[in-house]
């Protein structure tokens, strides 16, 4: 998860403008200033972007928690696997599981959206 993070990131920073890092210095900020101030709220569609690739491969890590968790401890997307039994699959129980499993990562995509967007893309044209 993280190296794709990194990637983002280091792409979104490489195309940073030189131009307003210099104008920040001209108007008296150091270097921590031109960071916080600056470049992270410049930043927000790739941190964005970032977040939510890092929240999808993490919310689809279900073959390794499965495989390295105990018994007791299964992650959420277990149990909507778990319907099925050896009588048939309990369709009930499958779509109101796969529901609530799919529920935050819709409602998260939708409100991010255009960051997703634009914060996967920042680096990939150049002119």
């Amino acid at each position: 998860v993280l190296p794709f993070a990194i990637l983002i990131m280091r792409d979104f920073f490489a195309d940073f403008p030189e131009e307003i890092e210099e104008a920040a210095l001209v108007d008296g900020a150091s270097p921590v200033q031109i960071l916080l101030r600056v470049a992270l709220p410049l930043a927000g569609p790739a941190i964005t972007a970032a977040a939510i690739i890092c929240f999808a491969f993490a919310w689809n890590e279900y073959l390794f928690a499965s495989v390295m968790a105990p018994n007791k401890a299964k992650p959420y997307t277990f149990l909507v696997a778990s319907t099925s039994t050896v009588r048939g699959v309990h369709f009930g129980y499958l779509s109101t599981r796969m529901l609530i499993a799919i529920t935050l990562p819709v409602v998260l995509s939708l409100f991010v959206q255009r960051y997703i967007v634009r914060g996967l893309t920042l680096g990939a044209v150049k002119g």
